[in-house]
């Protein structure tokens, strides 16, 4: 009698276009994981940082002059408005702040 073996099938993942929308790219993004991503080789860390500290030293010469919106749920969003009361800034500033601080972190990172 031959015993038959069963291997699990190899999910094909679908990766946006180079025209993909934001939406379709971050419905993507929430369906699969950055790490699995990685592992099966469809995603790579780009070791190049020159053009991030470049894009940095620029950002401090530019107004703010673009703007972002994301969506949180509101239990976080009174809690960053709490925050930016007790640091007396604008819920704007604080997350500009935070959101600028962790560009800088990321952008050293190896």
């Amino acid at each position: 009698m031959k015993a038959t073996k069963t291997k699990k099938a190899a999910t094909r993942i679908r990766v946006p276009g180079k025209d993909a929308s934001y939406s379709e790219l971050s419905d993507f993004f929430d369906r699969h994981d950055g790490a699995d991503l990685l592992d099966r080789g469809i995603m790579e860390i780009d070791p190049d940082r020159e053009d991030l500290e470049r894009m940095l030293l620029e950002y401090w010469g530019q107004p703010n002059t673009k703007q972002l919106n994301i969506r949180i749920p509101a239990t976080a969003k009174r809690m960053i408005e709490r925050l930016a009361k007790r640091k007396t800034v604008e819920v704007s500033t604080l997350v500009r702040m935070w959101v600028i601080e962790s560009m800088r972190r990321e952008a050293t990172q190896p």
